[in-house]
C-alpha cells in the first residue's frame, strides 16, 4: 500500500477579476514509502500548491487524498494538526527558524507540539544535530548562522520529530553550491534511513538526486520518471532508497519510540510559557516598545490613584488644620445660676474631645495705668488654660511658664505701646483700679479674640466675686472633628439642670463637605484612570497586531509543524502576559516615581497604598492579556500555506 495515494486532485482559487485559477487539475498518483521524489516544473505550474496539499497545508478542491492508508484533509483542523506533528516533516526554502534563538529551540519546536517531555526532547534535540554535523553549534542563535547551517538546521527539526514524510520546497534555492550539496546529501542520508523525502524544486541538480522525478506543468502531471541507473551525477552516492543507516547513526526506533505515548500528549503549559518567554526575549525592541504602551497606562493607574490617596489624605489634613475647633458657652444677664468659677474649667474639660478650656469674666471698662500713663480699657479675669483656648500667641517672660496666675496680666501688644511697657523680663507691673498686676507676657496675636491685642487678660483668684460680672463665658478648644458633639454636651456638663440658658455658639459640620470634596477628587481621578486604560489597551492591540504581520511565517511554520489554532492562541496571549507584566512593573516604579515628584513639589504627604504593588502587576497583566486577544484570535485564523512565503 502507497504512503500517498492522490485521486484525480484539483485546486482552484477564485478570481475576482475572470474565470477561477487552476493551480492543479486532476493530478493521481502514488508515492511509496522509502522514496526520494523531485517534483519539478515552470514558475506557477502548481508543485508548490501540490506540496502543500501533500502537507495538509492547504485542501484540494476535489478529489481525494490519502495518507497512510486514511483519506486525509486540511479542514479536519485539530486531526490534521496531529497528522503533521506525528507523520510531516517541513523543510523550507527560507528556512523558517526561530530567530535570535539558540538553534535548539528551532530543532525541539516539532518535538514541543508532539507533547515530548523535556527530558526527552533534549536528547532526541542533541542527536537530531549530531546528525547533520552541528552539535557544537546547539547554543548558538541561527541568526548568526550561514545559510547552509541554518538550512541543516532545519533538517534536524524534522530528523527530531522522526517524521515518515519529508516535504521539502526549494530547499537549496538559498543557498551556494557547497552548502546545497550538504544540504542534499543529508536529505539522502534521511532517505536512506527509511524517511519518505518529496522535494519541489527548480534545480536540475537537486532532481538528479532523487530515485523518482514528476515533472508537473499548469497543474498537469507532464511526466513521472524513475531516475536511470546509469545517470552519475558528480557528488551524488546512488543508494537504494531503503539502505539501513550505519550502526552508529541514529535510527527512527532510537530516535524516539520509547516515547510514542508522550508524542500523542496535549501540549505542556510549561512548555507555552517557557516558550513564550523566550519569543519575547528574543525581539528585544518590540517588547520593549509594547510593555512600554502597558508601563505608561499602569503608571498612570499607580499615579492617579497614588495622588488621589495622597490628595485625599491632603483634604483631610488641610481641613483638620482649618477646621473650626472652638466651641464658647455664654452666661448673660442674670448669673444666678453660673457654677462657681472655679468649677467651669474642670467640668467643661470633662467632656470628651476637649483639647483645652478656659473661664473669661468681664466686669467692663477699668482704668489700667502703667507709670505716668494710663489708659480706660476692657479687661478680662481668666482661669484655665487661655493661651491653647482662645488660640492666643504670647510672648511670656523669661520667668514665666504655665497658665496666668492671681495676680499676673497678659497685655495686647497694642494697649503695651500706648503703655510705654519696657521689657516684661524685668516684671513690669501695672494696675488695674488700683490694683497691681506684673506683667507676664504681651499678646502679640489672637484669631479667635482679636480686641485682646488692645485689652489685657488678669489671673483671677479662686476667691474672685463674680456676681457683678456682666458676662462670663467658656471658651473650648476641641479635637478636629469633634465640635459638633462637643457643643451638644458641653451645656449639660456646665449647667445639668438648666442647660438651655447658655447661648452656645460651635461650627458647623464639615464631615459632608470633606466627604463630598474627598469623593469628588477620588471619582475624577478614577475616570482618568480608567481612560488611561482603555487608550493602553487599544494601543497595545494596535502594536500587536503590527507585529503579528512581521511573524506570520513563524506562525505559518508552526501550525506546519503541529501546532494547533488554540495553542498558537495561547502562545501570543502568554507573550502578550509576559508584555503586560513587564509593563507592570516598569508602571509601578514610573508611578511611585510621579508621586514623591508631585507631593514632594506641592509639600504634600506621600501616600503609598501596599495595594497598588499587586494591582500594577495584575492591572498590566489585565492590560497585557487584552492587548494579545485580538492579536491571538488573528494568529489562530492565520492559514499556514499563505503565511509560510510571508
Amino acid at each position: 500500500m502507497p504512503l500517498i495515494s492522490l485521486r484525480d486532485v484539483s485546486r482552484s482559487y477564485s478570481s475576482a477579476e475572470g474565470p477561477p485559477l487552476h493551480a492543479l487539475r486532476a493530478v493521481s498518483l502514488d508515492i511509496n514509502e522509502g522514496e526520494f521524489v523531485a517534483i519539478v516544473g515552470p514558475s506557477g505550474g502548481g508543485k508548490s500548491t501540490l506540496l502543500n496539499i501533500l502537507g495538509l497545508l492547504d485542501d484540494a478542491t476535489s478529489g481525494q487524498y490519502i495518507l497512510d492508508g486514511e483519506i486525509v484533509t486540511a479542514k479536519l483542523g485539530t486531526v490534521a494538526a496531529q497528522i503533521r506533528a506525528e507523520k510531516i516533516g517541513f523543510i523550507f526554502q527560507a528556512f523558517h527558524l526561530l530567530e535570535r534563538r539558540p538553534a535548539t529551540d528551532s530543532v525541539e519546536l516539532g518535538l514541543i507540539y508532539q507533547g515530548v517531555s523535556r527530558n526527552s526532547r533534549r536528547i532526541h534535540t542533541k542527536r537530531a544535530l549530531e546528525s547533520v554535523g552541528l552539535s557544537h553549534k546547539a547554543g548558538q542563535s541561527v541568526s548568526t548562522m550561514s545559510g547552509g547551517q541554518r538550512q541543516r538546521i532545519a533538517i534536524a527539526r524534522a530528523v527530531a520529530t522522526d517524521a515518515r514524510l519529508i516535504l521539502a520546497d526549494e530547499p537549496t534555492g538559498n543557498l551556494d553550491s557547497q552548502s546545497a550539496g550538504l544540504v542534499l546529501d543529508e536529505l539522502e542520508r534521511i532517505n536512506q534511513q527509511g524517511a519518505t523525502v518529496v522535494v519541489v524544486t527548480h534545480s536540475p541538480e537537486v532532481a538528479a538526486r532523487a530515485g523518482r522525478t514528476i515533472h508537473i506543468v499548469d497543474g498537469e502531471i507532464r511526466s513521472d520518471l524513475p531516475r536511470p541507473s546509469t545517470v552519475a551525477v558528480e557528488g551524488a552516492t546512488a543508494l537504494p532508497a531503503n539502505t539501513h543507516a550505519p550502526a552508529n547513526t541514529p535510527t527512527a526506533e532510537h530516535m524516539g519510540r520509547a516515547d510514542a505515548v508522550l508524542k500523542l500528549g496535549r501540549l505542556r503549559v510549561t512548555d507555552t510559557f517557557r516558550d513564550a518567554w523566550a519569543s519575547v526575549m528574543s525581539r528585544p525592541g518590540q517588547t520593549v516598545g509594547q510593555a512600554v504602551a502597558v508601563a505608561i497606562a499602569v503608571a498612570l493607574m499607580v499615579t492617579t490613584l497614588g495622588l488621589s490617596a495622597s490628595a485625599s489624605s491632603q483634604v483631610s489634613a488641610t481641613f483638620d488644620a482649618h477646621l473650626n475647633r472652638e466651641v464658647s458657652a455664654r452666661w448673660s444677664g442674670d448669673l444666678a445660676h453660673a457654677p462657681p468659677l472655679n468649677q467651669i474649667v474642670p467640668h467643661a474639660s470633662a467632656v470628651a474631645g476637649v483639647e483645652a478650656a478656659a473661664a473669661v469674666v468681664d466686669f467692663g471698662a477699668q482704668t489700667v495705668a502703667y507709670l505716668a500713663a494710663q489708659r480706660e480699657v476692657q479687661p478680662h479675669l481668666v482661669v484655665g488654660d487661655i493661651e491653647a483656648a482662645a488660640r492666643l500667641t504670647v510672648v511670656e517672660a523669661d520667668w514665666h511658664d504655665g497658665e496666668l496666675a492671681s495676680g499676673e496680666a497678659f497685655v495686647g501688644d497694642l494697649l503695651a505701646e500706648d503703655l510705654q511697657l519696657g521689657d516684661t523680663s524685668r516684671a513690669p507691673s501695672i494696675t488695674v483700679n488700683g490694683e497691681r498686676y506684673v506683667v507676664a507676657g504681651i499678646i502679640t496675636k489672637s484669631s479667635r479674640l482679636p480686641l485682646l491685642r488692645g485689652e489685657l487678660l488678669v489671673g483671677a483668684s479662686p476667691e474672685t466675686d463674680i456676681r457683678s460680672a456682666s458676662d462670663i463665658t467658656a471658651l473650648v478648644l476641641t479635637a478636629a472633628g469633634a465640635a459638633p458633639q462637643v457643643a451638644r454636651q458641653l451645656p449639660i456638663s456646665l449647667n445639668p439642670f438648666l442647660p438651655e440658658r447658655l447661648v452656645m455658639t460651635a461650627p458647623t459640620d464639615a464631615t459632608q463637605l470633606r466627604g463630598q470634596i474627598e469623593g469628588g477628587v477620588q471619582t475624577t481621578l478614577t475616570a482618568f484612570t480608567l481612560v488611561a486604560l482603555i487608550v493602553a489597551v487599544a494601543a497595545l492591540i494596535n502594536a500587536t497586531l503590527l507585529a503579528l504581520n512581521s511573524r506570520r511565517g513563524e506562525i505559518g511554520m508552526r501550525k506546519a509543524l503541529g501546532a494547533r489554532d488554540v495553542q498558537v492562541a495561547y502562545l501570543v496571549t502568554a507573550e502578550s502576559a509576559y508584555v503586560g507584566v513587564l509593563g507592570g512593573v516598569g508602571g509601578l516604579l514610573i508611578g511611585m516615581t510621579a508621586i514623591l515628584a508631585v507631593t514632594i513639589s506641592q509639600h504634600w504627604a506621600p501616600v503609598f497604598d501596599l495595594v497598588l504593588l499587586p494591582a500594577a502587576i495584575l492591572v498590566g497583566l489585565f492590560v497585557g492579556a487584552c492587548g494579545g486577544a485580538f492579536a491571538s484570535i488573528r494568529a489562530s485564523r492565520l492559514r499556514p500555506a499563505e503565511n509560510l512565503r510571508a
